[in-house]
Protein backbone atom coordinates (compact mmCIF):
# COMPACT_ATOMS: atom_id res chain seq x y z
CA UNK A 1 0.00 0.00 0.00
CA UNK A 2 1.31 3.41 -0.98
CA UNK A 3 1.95 6.24 1.45
CA UNK A 4 1.01 8.87 -1.14
CA UNK A 5 -1.76 10.18 1.12
CA UNK A 6 0.57 10.92 4.03
CA UNK A 7 2.11 14.13 2.61
CA UNK A 8 -1.37 15.53 1.93
CA UNK A 9 -2.53 14.63 5.43
CA UNK A 10 0.60 16.21 6.90
CA UNK A 11 0.02 19.40 4.89
CA UNK A 12 -3.62 19.54 6.04
CA UNK A 13 -2.56 19.04 9.65
CA UNK A 14 0.02 21.85 9.40
CA UNK A 15 -2.55 24.16 7.78
CA UNK A 16 -5.06 23.38 10.54
CA UNK A 17 -2.44 24.04 13.22
CA UNK A 18 -1.63 27.45 11.68
CA UNK A 19 -5.33 28.38 11.45
CA UNK A 20 -5.75 27.34 15.08
CA UNK A 21 -2.73 29.42 16.14
CA UNK A 22 -4.17 32.51 14.47
CA UNK A 23 -7.63 31.78 15.82
CA UNK A 24 -6.43 31.42 19.37
CA UNK A 25 -4.38 34.60 19.18
CA UNK A 26 -7.34 36.40 17.58
CA UNK A 27 -9.54 35.26 20.47
CA UNK A 28 -6.94 36.60 22.89
CA UNK A 29 -6.91 39.90 21.00
CA UNK A 30 -10.72 40.14 21.00
CA UNK A 31 -10.73 39.67 24.78
CA UNK A 32 -8.50 42.67 25.37
CA UNK A 33 -5.17 40.93 24.79
CA UNK A 34 -4.98 39.24 28.18
CA UNK A 35 -6.48 35.95 29.41
CA UNK A 36 -5.60 33.36 31.98
CA UNK A 37 -3.98 30.21 30.72
CA UNK A 38 -7.11 28.29 31.74
CA UNK A 39 -9.38 30.55 29.68
CA UNK A 40 -7.15 30.23 26.63
CA UNK A 41 -6.90 26.46 27.04
CA UNK A 42 -10.69 26.14 27.33
CA UNK A 43 -11.16 28.13 24.13
CA UNK A 44 -8.60 26.06 22.22
CA UNK A 45 -10.20 22.84 23.40
CA UNK A 46 -13.77 23.88 22.64
CA UNK A 47 -13.09 25.60 19.30
CA UNK A 48 -10.22 23.56 17.84
CA UNK A 49 -10.31 20.36 19.93
CA UNK A 50 -6.68 20.93 20.93
CA UNK A 51 -5.90 18.75 23.93
CA UNK A 52 -3.58 19.59 26.82
CA UNK A 53 -0.25 18.36 25.41
CA UNK A 54 -0.78 19.99 22.02
CA UNK A 55 -1.95 23.19 23.70
CA UNK A 56 1.19 23.26 25.83
CA UNK A 57 3.33 22.83 22.71
CA UNK A 58 1.42 25.61 20.97
CA UNK A 59 1.87 27.94 23.95
CA UNK A 60 5.61 27.24 23.87
CA UNK A 61 5.71 28.30 20.22
CA UNK A 62 3.79 31.48 21.05
CA UNK A 63 6.25 32.39 23.80
CA UNK A 64 9.35 31.36 21.84
CA UNK A 65 8.23 33.42 18.83
CA UNK A 66 7.45 36.43 21.05
CA UNK A 67 3.76 36.39 20.08
CA UNK A 68 2.68 36.37 23.73
CA UNK A 69 4.20 36.98 27.12
CA UNK A 70 3.30 34.64 29.93
CA UNK A 71 3.20 35.68 33.59
CA UNK A 72 3.74 32.49 35.59
CA UNK A 73 2.68 34.03 38.90
CA UNK A 74 -0.67 35.30 37.57
CA UNK A 75 -0.96 32.54 34.96
CA UNK A 76 -1.91 35.23 32.43
CA UNK A 77 -1.12 35.30 28.76
CA UNK A 78 -0.69 38.71 27.14
CA UNK A 79 -0.67 39.29 23.40
CA UNK A 80 2.37 41.22 22.15
CA UNK A 81 2.67 43.58 19.20
CA UNK A 82 4.38 40.74 17.33
CA UNK A 83 1.31 38.61 18.05
CA UNK A 84 -0.96 41.29 16.62
CA UNK A 85 1.17 41.46 13.48
CA UNK A 86 1.01 37.66 13.20
CA UNK A 87 -2.79 37.78 13.33
CA UNK A 88 -2.86 40.42 10.61
CA UNK A 89 -0.56 38.48 8.28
Amino acid sequence: MSNSMEPQADDKQKAFFERARKGILQHLNERGGKLTLSELHDFSLNKYFIQHQSFSSMMETFVNEGLVEYDFAAQETTLTEAGRKFIAS
